[in-house]
C-alpha cells in the first residue's frame, strides 16, 4: 500500500512562501512571536520617547525632528534580527520577509491543502 501525502498549498490564498498565514489572516497581531523584530523594537522606542517627550514638556513641533534624530541611531543600533533579508525598494525595515509588521519567516510552515485552502481568486 502506498503513502498518501498532501496536495501542496501553493494556490492557497493563505500560502506564503511555504508558510501559512491563515492564524494571521484571522486574528491579526493576536500571535507576538510572529511580529517582526525590528519594528517591534522601533515601536517601542517610540514610545519610550513619547513618554520622555511628554515628561520633560518637549514642544509638539520639536517632537518631529527630535525623533527624527532620535530614529536614526535607533535603526542603526536595534537592527538586530537573524532572518533579515535585505529586499531593495521594500518599504521599512527593507526585509523580504516582512508583511504588514509580520514576519512570514516566523509563520507555521503549511503542511499542504487543509480545512482552510482557500484558492487564490486573482486568476
Amino acid at each position: 500500500m502506498g503513502t498518501i501525502s498532501r496536495l501542496p498549498g501553493t494556490d492557497c490564498r493563505h500560502h506564503i512562501n511555504g508558510r501559512c498565514l491563515y492564524e494571521e489572516w484571522l486574528n491579526p497581531g493576536y500571535t507576538k512571536s510572529w511580529r517582526c523584530q525590528v519594528t517591534a523594537r522601533w515601536e517601542s522606542s517610540f514610545d519610550d520617547f513619547l513618554r520622555r517627550a511628554e515628561y520633560f514638556g518637549v514642544d509638539e513641533d520639536a517632537a518631529p525632528d527630535l525623533w527624527g534624530r532620535q530614529f536614526q541611531r535607533v535603526a542603526r543600533d536595534t537592527f538586530h534580527c537573524g532572518l533579515y533579508t535585505y529586499l531593495p525598494g521594500a518599504d521599512a525595515p527593507g526585509c523580504g520577509h516582512h508583511l504588514n509588521g509580520v514576519c512570514v519567516m516566523g509563520l507555521p510552515r503549511c503542511a499542504g491543502r487543509c480545512r482552510h485552502f482557500d484558492p487564490n481568486s486573482d486568476e
